[in-house]
């Protein structure tokens, strides 16, 4: 099916031809028939699937322009935050230019959005607070509304906006179309559509879609889980990524501690003003700054269908707010990746998160510093390669003077100013810094024997230990590495070496048992997937 077999204006069609969209997307295709002959639409699909075309042609095709002053608009569409609301407003408006839109939303002056409402227009995209401000100033007048559609209605609920949503809808015609449409269908939008809507054809294409993303789990302290961030953005190189977090100031911290690490980061959230949101937006698109770090109410709406990398700094508290963040990525069929970070003890969580959703994240290592170390190195050739030459030219005759004093050190002074200098230690087991990742290959290891040889061995401290098939890999401290006997080792059949590939937890070639031993004279049996985070000291 095209669009060119639905009921549509040649105008319409000519427009969507111009956008090169041909093909309708599973919700487009599902809804719009329905909603073309006029009946009430509960549609359910996923974030970033082409949602909002499906309710923008129906509108375009079942209302004529108009240009009397002062009429009142004949449809109106509720969106929970302005982002999304000028979104919307933005999609509208090629899609019908023969239409005036009118975008409410707050964080903004009133006086140019009254006036506009007071001069006449055909459709109001709104947010629900702005909305109800100007009804109540009789400025809003939505007597006249022929349809009525919600946007992301799971979202409004969450955002405390039910009241307001149902004194919208109160306030048009009961013999307006009205369209839902939502990721997820919490009880209140299904009491809402049975108490708003009329016969409403419900459409669930979430069901049968397939996500185009990459999700992964990674184990990371809070501690240093920024650390650990900055090395997951050097590894992975995403052209854009976003961030999440629950909190405004820890938006503007992470934000911050990551422009230190050397990544172009910037914070957007809901105390910004609406220019500034807009300064940072544009500047995210235009890949000045690749890393935007946001809560979700600000980010929800953004249409940027180029982010390859989404990571969760925080386990969300509910999966819808999972599946709304993580559907940042993956969009206009493009592929993705969604990082979850959680905590030691936060596996629990994790697993309830999986089983909500319905599938398992693959879990992954912390990028070793070499990994690290090798990204930012590619990264600045990369950089290099687009570099003015007249910037090169300047620079020219101290390069020269370097390399013919044979100045090595100082060169590599120079890439440890740009670059970073030595990275901290870290465990490829938790993310935890202080810790290198030792292999210990041998037979019948477990972890009572692998903390006894390596304590005969000069060990001060042993942290966590995976068990592998054939080996064990195990944290112990950075200046026991160069001091371990391993004459001693060897004489138990065993070989140590620098871990540089540990197994994933999930993904071993057997079941892993992880764990640490409870105190310097007790090593403890440890059963199959038992943990237990302990340190034996010297």
């Amino acid at each position: 099916m095209e669009f060119k077999d639905f009921a549509l204006r040649p105008e319409l069609l000519a427009g969507l031809e111009a956008k090169g969209f041909t093909v309708p997307t599973p919700i487009q295709a599902a809804a719009l028939p329905l909603a073309l002959e006029g009946k009430d639409v509960l549609g359910q699909a996923r974030t970033g699937t082409g949602k909002t075309l499906a309710f923008a042609l129906p509108i375009a095709e079942k209302l004529r322009p108009s240009r009397e002053r002062g009429r009142t608009p004949r449809g109106v569409i509720l969106a929970p935050t302005r982002e999304l609301a000028l979104q919307v407003a933005k999609e509208l408006e090629w899609v019908a230019p023969e239409l005036s839109v009118t975008p409410v939303y707050g964080g903004t002056g009133y006086t140019r959005q009254a006036d506009a409402l007071r001069r006449g227009t055909d459709v109001v995209v709104a947010t629900p607070g702005r909305a109800i401000d100007y009804m109540k100033q009789k400025i809003l007048n939505l007597s006249k509304v022929e349809i009525a559609v919600l946007d992301e209605a799971d979202e409004m609920l969450s955002m405390g906006f039910e009241e307001d949503v149902e004194t919208i809808l109160q306030a048009t015609p009961s013999s307006r179309q009205t369209m839902l449409f939502s990721a997820t269908v919490p009880a209140w939008a299904r009491r809402l559509a049975d108490r708003y809507l009329k016969n409403p054809v419900l459409v669930n294409v979430a069901k049968d879609e397939r996500i185009s993303y990459e999700e992964l789990a990674l184990q990371a302290p809070v501690q240093n889980r920024i650390a650990t961030l900055a090395d997951l953005l050097y590894a992975y190189k995403p052209d854009r990524s976003i961030i999440f977090s629950r909190t405004k100031a820890e938006v503007d911290d992470l934000a911050m501690g990551l422009q230190a690490r050397g990544l172009g980061a910037v914070p957007i959230h809901g105390d910004m003003t609406q220019r500034e949101r807009e300064r940072v937006l544009g500047r995210f698109r235009a890949g000045q700054d690749t890393v935007l770090v946001a809560t979700d109410v600000a980010a929800r709406g953004l249409d940027i269908p180029e982010v390859d990398l989404v990571v969760h700094y925080r386990l969300p508290e509910k999966a819808e707010s999972y599946q709304h963040r993580s559907g940042r990525t993956g969009r206009a069929g493009r592929a993705g990746q969604v990082v979850v970070l959680y905590g030691p003890r936060e596996r629990r969580e994790l697993e309830l998160l999986e089983k909500s959703v319905a599938r398992r994240f693959k879990r992954i290592n912390p990028p070793t510093p070499e990994e690290v170390m090798e990204a930012k190195w590619k990264g600045l050739l990369h950089r290099l390669s687009s570099q003015p030459s007249a910037d090169r030219k300047l620079w020219n005759e101290y390069a020269t003077r370097l390399l013919s004093e044979n100045q090595v050190d100082a060169v590599a002074g120079l890439l440890a100013l740009v670059l970073g200098g030595a990275p901290a230690a870290k465990s490829q087991i938790t993310g935890e810094e202080g810790w290198v990742t030792m292999k210990l290959a041998g037979p019948r290891l477990s972890v009572a024997r692998v903390v006894a040889v390596l304590k005969a061995a000069g060990a001060t401290e042993v942290g966590r230990i995976r068990l592998d098939v054939d080996a064990a890999y195990v944290d112990i401290r950075p200046e026991n590495m160069d001091t371990l006997n391993r004459e001693s080792l060897a004489a138990g059949d065993l070989k140590i070496s620098r871990a540089t590939d540990v197994p994933p937890q999930d993904y071993a070639h057997a079941k892993p048992v992880e764990g640490r031993p409870r105190g310097p004279r007790q090593a403890p049996q440890a059963e199959r997937g038992q943990r237990r985070r302990v340190v034996v000291r010297s």
